[in-house]
């Protein structure tokens, strides 16, 4: 849940990279640094930063530095500077002097990248801010039309938008960022709500059910849910194109490093514990984790650990979204994504039904799911709240997604998915599932009806945990 902040090595003013505390920026800003870079390259001219990201306390304290008249700029109080969100970069202007400001803004703006002023004068205040204001453009464009008006302008309106959709407090909305969240998220995706005030009233919950997200869910779900209706409409903003490695930028061009790209919303894997009413019924598992090999991937919904276990296991803690593949009622039943078929076939070639078998997806196509020694048929055991049950690995997902189970497994862990009308409620659970994969553990004996896959499931599945946990 929430946009991810990227980290990014960039030459800065201070004699080397930009400090580390600053150089954090979205996805698509990481984009259109990288494409600046790579069109300045045939010049003289250079990216050289002097800001990028602000937390909280450090946009507190250009504000005040403001107030007091030691930093002659304008700088706003928190929650009104682009730069809170990764979205905003500080430019030395003598460094593109070569092709003068007004030709920098025609590089810029061929990646989404705008500037704060209204003319490409190097004399002006804040000539060397520029925004990458992506999708919260909507935003500020709704505030300018009066369909909201309890920010006193429009851009500080976008720049709450696009702080808080990174999961990071905005006073004007309130403690909590989720409220915020999906109201920004509802005006990106083009419901009138109203105020964009942190407060899930009636407007709010109308637009939700305006998107198919059921407005009556607790707000993890909808987040959720409102998570992936984002990245479908916005995937830039969400992932970086290729490379899983730090970016960095020396003498024009782009260099990858060895260190893993890391995902500044995602919690760090040192330190990591399962909730405790999981860790209540995995015994000596939690043991097994702090030998565990931390396996460094990037995915959609960021598990929040990842790893492969003493003895081979793979063992992930992530949010469970629904996936109905070869229900055979699932056409037009609420979820777009359906498909007929799954990957996991029965002996007669016929595929499994999510509505009767508890099945979990891999992306069964990524070469580390294969160096594992995983396969389609494996089983595993799911873990969500202190229930236990078992899966088999029966359908394969895209390789930068994981975290997903059928209409059967969400039921068994007490999460029902079907209306009493017969529709889906199109949406998973919020994080804090453990799925644990027993490598060559499917047979293709087990497969030769439902009968026979079901009993399997139950039967190895609790043997290779009960084995596990002793």
């Amino acid at each position: 849940m929430f946009a991810p902040l990227e980290k990014i090595k960039v030459p800065s003013i201070y004699g080397g990279n930009l400090p580390d505390h600053m150089a954090r920026c979205t996805p698509d800003m990481l984009a259109a640094i990288r494409n600046i870079i790579r069109d300045l390259s045939p010049t003289k001219a250079r990216l050289v930063l002097s800001d990028l990201y602000r937390s909280y306390d450090m946009q507190m304290q250009a504000h005040l530095d403001h107030v007091t008249g030691k930093k002659p700029a304008f700088s706003p109080r928190p929650g009104g500077s682009m730069h809170e969100a990764g979205r905003a970069f500080d430019l030395e202007l003598k460094e593109i002097k070569s092709i003068t400001l007004a030709g920098f803004w025609e590089v810029a703006e061929a990646h989404g990248v705008v500037p704060i002023i209204d003319t490409p004068s190097s004399g002006k205040s804040e000539a060397w801010h520029f925004d990458c204001r992506g999708s919260h453009a909507l935003v500020y464009e709704y505030y300018a039309a009066g369909k909201g008006d309890n920010f006193q302008v429009p851009y500080r309106a976008m720049a709450a938008s696009a702080i808080v959709s990174t999961g990071q407090r905005v006073d004007d909305l309130g403690d909590d960022p989720l409220p915020g969240y999906i109201q920004s998220a509802l005006i990106r995706l083009g419901q009138e709500i109203g105020d964009m005030d942190g407060r899930v009233g009636p407007k709010t919950r109308a637009g939700l059910q305006a998107v198919g997200v059921d407005p009556n869910a607790d707000l993890a779900t909808i987040g959720v849910a409102i998570d992936r209706l984002l990245q479908e409409k916005f995937p830039n903003e969400y992932f970086v194109e290729g490379t899983g490695s730090i970016s960095t930028f020396e003498s024009g061009n782009l260099i990858h490093l060895a260190e893993p790209l890391t995902m500044i919303a995602t919690p760090a894997a040192v330190g990591y514990s399962p909730g405790s009413k999981n860790k209540a019924v995995l015994g000596s598992v939690s043991e097994k984790l702090k030998s565990a090999t931390v396996i460094d991937r990037e995915f959609v919904l960021q598990p929040k650990h990842l790893a492969k276990l003493p003895d081979g296991q793979l063992y992930f803690d992530s949010e469970l979204q629904l996936d109905t593949d070869g229900w055979p009622d699932g056409k037009g039943k609420g979820d777009k994504y359906w498909q007929a078929e799954t990957s996991l076939r029965y002996s007669n070639g016929r595929s499994i039904d999510a509505n009767r078998v508890p099945y979990m997806v891999l992306p069964n196509s990524a070469k580390w799911i294969a160096e594992l020694g995983i396969s389609l048929g494996d089983y595993a055991a799911v873990i969500h709240k202190g229930i236990v049950t078992f899966a088999v690995f029966g359908d394969g997902g895209p390789a930068a997604k994981i975290g997903e189970g059928s209409i059967q497994l969400l039921r068994e862990l007490g999460e029902e998915r079907i209306k009493a009308n017969g529709t889906i409620l199109d949406a998973g659970t919020a994080p804090g599932v453990v799925t644990i994969v027993f490598p060559g553990s499917g047979r293709a004996a087990d497969r030769q009806s439902e009968e026979t896959l079901l009993k399997a499931i139950r039967t190895s599945g609790k043997a290779l945990f009960d084995a596990l946990i002793a």
